[in-house]
């Protein structure tokens, strides 16, 4: 399981949501004392001027580092520890307001893959264990994180141009009924959370790659938790090449 794991999050910046002394909190600041030689530290520059550390592992050691000092989230950068300051990936999160029902989930879903097939990206969802879907497109070469902000704030509003009673681009204002194309994950430091990470909710359920089959399918995005992580046979440990057709 960790092979599968390292695929997403080995050799990548994080960010961590940690738990320490009964209390849960998004990491930020000081790095804890005593970190295990396993997780390694990457010294960068803060886009708001100054050094600071990112934490990375490569191994299971690594993970059962991350273990040790309480972290229990990883939302790792879109970009690898050796070229950071370019992006390898793209990411699209759709994020339901309330109201919204799944079948327009899975549909947003579909409309956005076509969208990234039109210029050539091929996706794989992946599931939240949250409300949402990401959408996951692998970049042909690694892009500065400036230009996949762009990028993608131009690929989401082809879809929100289209149905703009439905989309919108802003976290801000009503959005009761409609979803949010996020393309803020997108961007130096931004993050999404990660692959086959736990997630600090009821039943701990993970963020898994599934296909685009089981999206069709009406898959629910919390499907997966630590006590069943691996019930529905067409998860997938490799990003989706191509989608099992055109919606």
């Amino acid at each position: 399981m960790h092979k599968r794991a390292l695929q997403y999050l080995g050799s990548r910046p994080l960010k961590l949501v940690r738990h320490v002394h009964g209390t849960t909190f998004y990491h930020k600041g000081l790095l804890p004392k005593d970190i295990p030689s396993s997780v390694h530290q990457l010294h960068v520059k803060k886009r708001e001027g100054g050094k600071g550390t990112r934490l990375w592992i490569d191994s299971l050691d690594g993970f059962l580092g991350l273990v040790a000092i309480g972290a229990v989230e990883l939302h790792p950068w879109n970009a690898h520890v050796k070229d950071v300051e370019r992006a390898d990936q793209l990411v699209i999160d759709l994020d339901p307001g309330e109201g919204v029902p799944w079948e327009a989930m899975v549909e947003a879903a579909l409309r956005m893959r076509n969208i990234l097939q039109d210029e050539g990206l091929s996706t794989w969802p992946k599931l939240t264990g949250g409300k949402g879907i990401h959408l996951m497109a692998p970049l042909p070469k690694p892009i500065l994180h400036d230009e996949v902000h762009r990028y993608a704030l131009h690929l989401v509003r082809r879809l929100a141009e289209q149905d703009p009673k439905h989309y919108m681009l802003s976290a801000q204002g009503n959005r009761r009924g409609r979803i949010f194309l996020d393309y803020l994950r997108n961007g130096r430091g931004t993050t999404a959370i990660g692959t086959y990470s736990p997630r600090v909710r009821e039943g701990f359920p993970i963020a898994a790659p599934v296909t685009w089959s089981c999206i069709e399918a009406g898959i629910r995005p919390d499907a997966f938790t630590m006590k069943s992580p691996f019930r529905v046979r067409s998860v997938t440990s490799r990003p989706i090449r191509q989608p099992t057709r055109t919606a």
